[in-house]
């Protein structure tokens, strides 16, 4: 069994300030064998991540990713590390044309309505994306709410796909709340394949509230001073 903690952020995100071997120490200790690091548009984070675990972390799967944002939304791809178009239908055309796993992160959090595919597309495009992707984020524990969550488990049922769990992780804080459990071999065809088939469980907790408003203070103190 291997133990997977997918959609995490580091440095190389505008809004994350975490050091990818800081989270490859901490995965080590928690015994998470797989890491999905899917910064903000760029595979930077994921390339520095997987070229540390290589020499220091042998034990450690790194899947080479990135949450991009499009025109409707943002949407998380592995197994890329050049860029990738920023608009939507142009970037699920390469991805298939290159055999890239996709996956929707947080697609009905109206929280994030500027990164949230739901919410800014008509039923029948995301129908039309439904047979595109891969795997549908059913829990993100960085949802304020529950019911993003409930609604993107009830997409996923819908049509078929993988429903995963994403911690979201942007600091180390609450960075094992969220997990996946996988059985397959600690090779990354064999991973996206298990995601894919939805034969797998996961655990996950949402941030508790607190963290949300500590966040949102330090954002504002960073607007004003």
């Amino acid at each position: 069994m291997l133990t997977a903690n997918i959609h995490i952020h580091t440095k190389y995100s505008h809004d994350s300030l975490v050091e990818p071997r800081d989270i490859l120490k901490l995965s080590k200790k928690l015994k998470i064998e797989v890491l999905g690091i899917t910064d903000h548009n760029t595979t930077k984070g994921a390339i520095e991540a997987k070229k540390i675990a290589k020499k220091e972390f042998p034990e450690i799967l790194v899947l080479v990713g990135q949450e991009v944002k499009t025109e409707y939304g943002d949407i998380i791809a592995f197994g890329y590390e050049g860029n990738l178009p920023f608009r939507l239908f142009e970037l699920i055309d390469k991805a298939r044309a290159n055999n890239l796993f996709l996956m929707l992160p947080h697609p009905f959090d109206s929280l994030r309505k500027s990164s949230s595919v739901g919410l800014n597309l008509e039923a029948e495009d995301m129908e039309k994306i439904a047979k595109k992707i891969d795997a549908v984020e059913v829990f993100n524990s960085r949802c304020f709410f529950e019911g993003p969550n409930k609604n993107a488990e009830i997409f996923a049922e819908k049509f078929g796909l993988s429903g995963i769990a994403g911690s979201d992780a942007h600091d180390l804080e609450y960075f094992g709340r969220t997990y996946n459990i996988l059985d397959c071999k600690r090779e990354e065809n064999e991973v996206l394949g298990v995601i894919k088939s939805g034969k797998f469980l996961w655990q996950g907790k949402r941030m508790p509230y607190s963290w949300f408003f500590r966040k949102g203070f330090f954002k504002a103190k960073k607007r004003i001073f």
